[in-house]
């Protein structure tokens, strides 16, 4: 038999539930209010900080203060103090070569070297990159840098040498190099130019594609390459992603769709904790296996579009394990221009283990030797031995299916 409640305590059950719900509310209110107000004295904290090393610096300093460096500088000291490594804060002007960079486009002179012991430790030009500035000044492949900006280059890094050369569009730099046992001087002006990220050739039963970054038209030019090839009756395709480090993982998200089936391909780990869809395929996959080729310059999209092919079309990997930069990083644009790079999560394969900080192990491991570390560049496809043990798998994983 069902009881009927009186008015009476109806009433006083809807009173406990107001009053129960009220104090829930006070509590939460509470909570965040105290959050706030804590958020708020650590923010007077900090700017008077600021502004007492500001005021002292203008009362007692031996000359004028720079205005604009000093904000540039402190809006960089801020991000590096947020102690992530992969943080970073780009001014207007870089932000503008960033995004000319995601385009596709490519800034400096436009050579690729290394440090040669052949010729006297100086630095050997390997490629040159069509319309750029050195191409257009007739600096060739196997011409040798000897000096940047009258510094040699004898006793110079090659990471030294690289950011002497880096600069934005516009800005100039100085360099000496031999030139059919000529030595020549000439001012290079930096500027933006394409570059295509991916070149394919055929090679008997298998496709070979290397992949030298990613950007926005890394997809369209991959499909391309992958129909072309499959169109010419290839069994495999060899994607070579060795020393390929950049960060657009949007666009090699959009590449790894043109390869893949429909469904989710990579998740994310944000700071609440919670596990969430990044990228999904739509596309029907590809219909060849797949073969990759990473070393520990295998890096960032790079690495991420690596494990989405392991994980969603069963690629295998040869070669050696990656670098391990398994987070995400955005760019976030300020009112003036500039922007903040930082990590907002991290990357979590469907299936494969998280891999930030440890790298993707490659299913079959190939080391170069010494020597051929050294002349990499030397290396052709018929001579390079991580690509011959790739096209063995693919041999292998045709055989098998």
């Amino acid at each position: 038999m069902k009881k009927k409640i009186t008015l009476s305590t109806a009433i006083t059950i809807m009173f406990v539930a107001m009053t129960v719900t009220f104090c829930l509310t006070m509590i939460v209110s509470s909570r965040l209010f105290e959050a706030k107000v804590a958020s708020v004295n650590e923010k007077e904290v900090m700017y008077d900080k600021i502004s007492d090393i500001d005021r002292a610096v203008r009362q007692n300093f031996y000359t004028a203060v720079d205005d604009t460096k000093v904000l540039e500088s402190m809006a960089a000291g801020y991000v590096a103090g947020l102690g992530d490594t992969e943080a970073k804060y780009y001014s207007s002007d870089a932000v503008a070569e960033y995004q000319q960079v995601l385009d596709g486009k490519i800034i400096g002179i436009g050579v690729d070297f290394v440090k040669s012991r052949e010729d006297s430790g100086y630095m050997k030009i390997y490629n040159v990159y069509k319309e750029s500035p050195a191409d257009v000044q007739g600096i060739v492949a196997n011409d040798t840098i000897t000096a940047i900006n009258g510094q040699s280059t004898i006793n110079m890094s090659v990471e030294t040498a690289q950011q002497m050369l880096a600069g934005v569009s516009g800005e100039t730099v100085d360099i000496t190099y031999i030139h059919e046992n000529t030595e020549s001087s000439v001012t290079l002006t930096h500027k933006a130019y394409e570059s295509p990220s991916v070149d394919h050739s055929k090679q008997n039963d298998y496709g070979y594609i290397k992949v030298s970054g990613f950007s926005a038209k890394t997809a369209s030019e991959l499909d391309y390459a992958a129909n072309n090839l499959i169109s010419q009756g290839v069994k495999a395709l060899v994607i070579d992603l060795r020393n390929n480090s950049t960060k657009d993982f949007e666009s090699a998200a959009a590449a790894a769709d043109v390869l893949l089936k429909e469904g989710t391909t990579m998740y994310a780990v944000y700071n609440d904790g919670e596990r969430k869809v990044l990228y999904t395929s739509d596309k029907n996959g590809v219909s060849v296996p797949v073969v990759l080729i990473t070393n520990s310059g295998t890096g960032y999209a790079a690495e991420m579009f690596s494990v989405m092919l392991k994980d969603i079309a069963g690629a295998k990997t040869v070669g050696t394990v990656t670098m391990g930069k398994g987070s995400l990083q955005k760019l976030y644009r300020l009112p003036d221009g500039s922007g903040v790079e930082i990590t907002v999560a991290t990357l979590s394969p469907v299936s494969s283990s998280v891999y930030n900080g440890t790298g993707i192990a490659p299913d079959y491991e190939k080391v170069l030797e010494t020597a051929q570390e050294q002349n990499f560049y030397t290396l052709t496809v018929e001579t390079d031995p991580q690509i011959q043990r790739a096209f063995e798998v693919a041999q292998n994983l045709v055989a098998n299916q």
